[in-house]
């Protein structure tokens, strides 16, 4: 049986890798010469349910699934490492796709998680946000620029109304 930080340290490891697979890939499959045949039938909702995260063009889920699977190639030496990370990656998904920022959402004590806010607008916009877990990788190249202006604009707009 593995112990809990070792479990805990390599679903992490599994995080990183697939987050930043995700990134780049999920950014390639917005661009204008493939996206209408295959990330499109993802995009269908703009307003994300639980789900809905499944819902994808089986290229699309061949694609960016594989990125799950690379940290257990690398990492896996349990089948109870497999569950946790089959565990975690669920919850993430879902709850990046639940449509609803839950204040004391566990997942948000996080360093950098994008959580359902970031993968909202993300819906809604369709451009930048592109990041599965984290946000290091939209910030580092400045993919979430429009999200951050969203949210400024947001909050002007919360001051007048009070």
């Amino acid at each position: 049986m593995p112990r809990w930080c070792l479990l805990l340290v390599k679903c992490l490891g599994c995080a990183v890798i697939e987050d930043t697979w995700h990134y780049f890939l999920h950014r390639l499959l917005h661009h204008k010469r493939i996206y209408k045949y295959i990330h499109k039938v993802h995009h269908e909702f703009q307003a994300p349910f639980g789900m809905e995260a499944e819902y994808a063009h089986p290229l699309e889920t061949l694609i960016l699934g594989t990125g799950f699977f690379i940290g257990i190639m690398l990492l896996c030496d349990h089948v109870i490492f497999l569950w946790a990370w089959v565990t975690i990656r669920l919850m993430e998904t879902i709850d990046v796709h639940s449509g609803y920022d839950i204040p004391l959402n566990p997942l948000n004590l996080i360093p950098f998680y994008a959580g359902s806010r970031h993968h909202d607008f993300h819906h809604m916009n369709f451009i930048g946000n592109y990041a599965s877990t984290f946000t290091w990788w939209d910030r580092i190249f400045g993919t979430d620029s429009q999200f951050i202006a969203y949210n400024e604009k947001m909050k002007k707009v919360g001051k007048k109304t009070e």
